[in-house]
């Protein structure tokens, strides 16, 4: 815990996957002779094929864009390939800052360690070194993906040690302990390549076709862009979840105000939208598709609102307004760089980090604190002016 009180960052992390992470860095560092010959001296020049590794879920993949764009600005005559899971190909499959995205389950981000997956893995690496990366980058700050970098060899391996993994790196900058935000502290690794980035806004293409899609359904449930709010209540632990009596009451403020609320039901969220919609007074419409259309739709909502989820990466990255609603996390660890971001959390609770599966507040937790009028007026206040509004 010491180490993760000196980098704020690392209290984002899972504190009992952390302190496993540093103790088997240790014995790495008994075992092995660590890689980074080069002392963070010698420039890395040119390279023709560069490597990103973003192994982790949907907003990470949102955050990983203004490197990818820094790095085609860098190097416009590179090859820049991203090694992420299969969601990616949906979400970056037009970026004009990619020339390859190859695909694998990532065990550690997905839980899958069956013998099959594990098969395939190795399939993947075998392929990567095949290319032989001039230029490998670790765009998550994970041990497990700096290991993973070493398999590839790639010929320069670019990272932070904060989680371990000195011993993969070639190439192994001195983490900046002022970063907190996961974003600014992934993309400053690209000093250590001589890139500037003042731009830390993230971007995600909209397809033409996903768009007319949108306009179809849209026209098919009678509602008006200028009108429609899109709600996703789902989110990737319990522990982040928002009542669905509270998300109910939202809906039918909505609807008193003249709004069209559609909820927006993520692959596992099924028992979470079933229960809202029975405790609604006017059920909202359901949006139930494929990633790329979500996103177009997202671009046509007047505002989202969600949880600490992926929702609020993907209106970041096209420019939705946003309420978000926060509990386990500090917003500050993973608020995009966007002004017309709400974000709304009871920071009075010490319990943070949070121990997911173990909360000690069960029925009076960080989330269950949050009222429904808090929300509803910010709400209120965004649809109604569209003005700047800082976290509370």
């Amino acid at each position: 815990m010491k180490r993760a009180e000196r980098l704020k960052l690392l209290l984002g992390y899972n504190q009992k996957k952390l302190k496993r992470a540093v103790l088997l860095d240790a014995l790495l560092g008994l075992v092995f002779r660590s890689c980074n010959a080069n002392g963070g001296h010698t420039s890395i020049s040119n390279p023709r094929k560069i490597l990103v590794i973003q192994s982790h879920l949907i907003g990470d993949i949102v955050m990983a864009t203004p490197i990818l764009r820094a790095l085609k600005k860098k190097y416009p005559n590179a090859k820049v390939s991203l090694l992420a899971n299969e969601f990616a190909k949906e979400l970056l499959g037009e970026s004009p800052y990619i020339d390859e995205i190859i695909t694998m389950k990532f065990p550690w981000s997905i839980y899958d360690y069956s013998l099959k997956n594990l098969y395939n893995v190795i399939n993947v690496i075998k392929k990567l070194r095949k290319q032989k990366f001039d230029l490998a980058i670790d765009a998550q700050i994970d041990i497990r993906n700096l290991f993973l970098m070493f398999l590839t060899g790639a010929k320069r391996r670019l990272g932070y040690d904060i989680t371990g993994g000195k011993v993969f790196l070639t190439d192994c900058p001195e983490f900046p302990e002022n970063k907190c935000n996961l974003l600014d502290a992934r993309l400053s690794i690209l000093e250590y390549l001589g890139i500037n980035y003042p731009d830390k806004t993230t971007e995600l293409p909209v397809g033409q076709e996903n768009l007319r899609w949108v306009d179809s359904y849209l026209s098919q449930n009678k509602l008006n862009s200028d009108k429609t709010v899109g709600i996703h209540p789902g989110a990737s632990v319990k522990e982040k979840l928002w009542q669905p009596e509270k998300f109910a009451e939202v809906i039918d403020f909505l609807n008193s105000k003249g709004y069209q609320p559609v909820i927006i039901e993520g692959p596992k969220d099924a028992d979470i939208v079933n229960s809202i919609i029975f405790l609604c007074k006017a059920p909202p419409p359901i949006l139930k598709t494929g990633l790329k259309n979500v996103v177009a739709f997202i671009c046509h909502c007047s505002l989202i609102i969600c949880l600490d989820s992926a929702a609020i990466h993907l209106a970041g990255a096209v420019g939705t307004p946003v309420v978000a609603i926060y509990g386990p996390k500090w917003p500050e660890l993973t608020r995009p760089f966007r002004d017309n971001i709400e974000i709304i959390w009871d920071e009075s609770f010490g319990c943070r980090p949070c121990e997911y599966g173990h909360c000690v507040s069960i029925g009076h937790s960080c989330m269950d604190s949050i009222g429904t009028e808090s929300v509803i007026r910010k709400v209120d206040e965004l649809l109604a002016c569209k003005k700047r509004i800082s976290i509370i």
